[in-house]
């Protein structure tokens, strides 16, 4: 197609999805890596979206719990069939497919984590609006809201220097196949590219990069122009960035032949082969099992699932690991929602509220957080009651795992959230010697009745900063700012509500949360 032609005939939305080695590709508005990003900044996040509301319960097994029994009587999984896992956890069999480096084996060697409880307040049970509000970070059951932009989409439209005007050398974003997510969507334009197939989207590519100059926008016809001409400049650069990367690129290990595996394959591909792309976005559909969820022999759609989820992600971990990468990447999945606690008449499960998600990497803080599903205590509508918010997943994404601060989350999300702490927060020998490391807080009295005081001992003078979070992660006020000296730092701080809280003790940058408990 000639460049003139394409930028006559073509709209922003009819990009086509294209085709490489098997896997699709489209092409979106601009994108631009951070200029200025530190030579060693190749942190990767990659985001696996189960679409439908993946069962927790079916998931996570609360093997303890007799009414988990009870409700469930024919999709139930047994105690003597859950997998034990360090005698801390039980997954359902399926999670631990034999042969295969999996969840099962990446919980045991440290590289997972499980959060219970996983949701947000007064959940919404529809499919798309549920979707739009994981993906769009905004908590909104209010349909006059429109939803029509992403988390992710946000922060790196306002991280990258000059977006959307200059294009960086690589997509910042790489969705595998469909068309590109509210997750990749920024008010300034969209930051990633959908692909399937690299070989398909390089052919179809190239020529494009427009020879006429950019039009005034002060018209709408201008800024349309200037949105087209920048989408066919896009097609152009990034299909051979795409294709040479995956040509450089290789995987050790034969994958396992099912759709979700292969985009985590390519995934793997993509990034042995040096694109600098810091997200990817993989998925994986069919959990809206509201009919035949699980035989009684443990097979089925849910347990199909599982087993898949959990050998794409092992074998792109055993994959990263063998190739050297496996310290840049963390993975986190995302479902709309979870399923309701009580089997219903078709042996599937109907649409509910909280579910479990996992985080997945080398640099994951592994462990459970939350508590197992209190079926006794469950909300007004009959669904498990959330214990973490989902943002405070996505902040600990982007302050600790992608380096922003406090302010740009809370750009993100309109309101600040504290990060839940799942992944480890870098150290280098320049944070030990300034001071930029974690003290070890006591909080006295606490409970406390009125105020209480934080102390700890202190190496090097400091800038402090002392938060309060409610638990849910929501911010209530903050408490403190001030510098202190070395030696033993005792601040008294004084809370103006009861409640159960979290202090946050940020020291020179680094945070340390504290439980206080005000009872009056």
């Amino acid at each position: 197609m000639k460049r003139r032609t394409f930028l006559k005939t073509t709209a922003a939305a009819s990009v086509g999805t294209q085709l490489l080695g098997g896997v699709p590709l489209r092409a979106f508005s601009p994108d631009q890596l951070q200029n200025l990003l530190e030579a060693d900044d190749d942190r990767i996040l990659i985001v696996v979206q189960l679409f439908g509301g993946n069962d927790g319960l079916n998931t996570i097994i609360p093997v303890d719990d007799p009414e988990y029994y009870n409700i469930r009587p024919v999709i139930a999984v047994q105690k003597s069939d859950a997998v034990s896992v360090l005698s801390r956890v039980h997954m359902h069999p399926a999670l631990a497919p034999a042969g295969s480096y999996n969840l099962k084996t990446m919980f045991e060697d440290g590289r997972l984590a499980i959060v219970q409880g996983i949701g947000y307040e007064n959940p919404n049970l529809s499919h798309f609006r549920s979707t739009d509000i994981w993906l769009s970070g905004f908590n909104s059951s209010d349909p006059n809201k429109r939803l029509i932009d992403g988390w992710l989409g946000r922060y790196w439209a306002n991280k990258i220097q000059g977006f959307p005007e200059n294009l960086p050398s690589d997509p910042t974003a790489v969705q595998i196949g469909g068309t590109l997510s509210m997750l990749l969507q920024s008010p300034k334009g969209d930051i990633g590219i959908a692909l399937t197939d690299p070989e398909k989207f390089f052919e179809q590519g190239q020529g494009l990069s427009p020879d006429l100059d950019p039009m005034p926008e002060d018209s709408r016809y201008g800024r349309e122009f200037n949105f087209i001409r920048l989408v066919a400049e896009q097609s152009d650069r990034y299909s051979s960035v795409v294709k040479q990367a995956f040509d450089r690129g290789r995987n050790t290990l034969t994958y396992d032949d099912n759709g979700f595996v292969k985009q985590m394959q390519l995934v793997a591909r993509l990034i042995s082969g040096g694109l600098k792309s810091k997200v990817y976005l993989v998925y994986m559909g069919g959990f809206d099992t509201h009919v035949q969820q699980q035989n009684e022999d443990l097979t089925g759609l849910h347990p199909f699932l599982l087993e898949k989820l959990s050998l794409g992600i092992g074998q792109f971990m055993q994959d990263a690991l063998a190739q050297g990468f496996a310290d840049r990447v963390v993975g986190m999945t995302v479902s709309e929602f979870g399923r309701r606690p009580y089997q219903n008449g078709s042996r599937g499960t109907d649409h509910g509220a909280a579910s479990v998600q996992f985080v997945f990497g080398n640099k994951v803080r592994a462990g459970v957080y939350g508590d197992a599903p209190d079926l006794a205590n469950l909300n007004s509508n009959g669904d498990l009651r959330w214990q973490y918010d989902y943002r405070r997943v996505y902040a600990d994404i982007l302050e600790t795992w992608f380096g922003g601060t406090p302010e740009a989350t809370e750009a993100v999300f309109e309101e600040r959230f504290l990060p839940l702490g799942v992944l480890q927060r870098p150290t280098s020998v320049q944070d030990a010697y300034d001071g930029r490391t974690q003290v070890n807080v006591r909080a006295y009295p606490n409970p406390t009745a009125t105020s209480a005081v934080l102390e700890w001992q202190q190496g090097v003078p400091a800038g402090v900063t002392i938060e309060l979070y409610g638990t849910d992660g929501r911010f209530v006020e903050t408490l403190h700012r001030g510098t202190v000296q070395p030696g033993t730092v005792q601040i008294p701080i004084h809370p103006s509500r009861p409640g159960a809280f979290i202090c946050n003790v940020i020291v020179n940058g680094r945070p340390t949360p504290v439980p206080l408990s005000v009872v009056r």
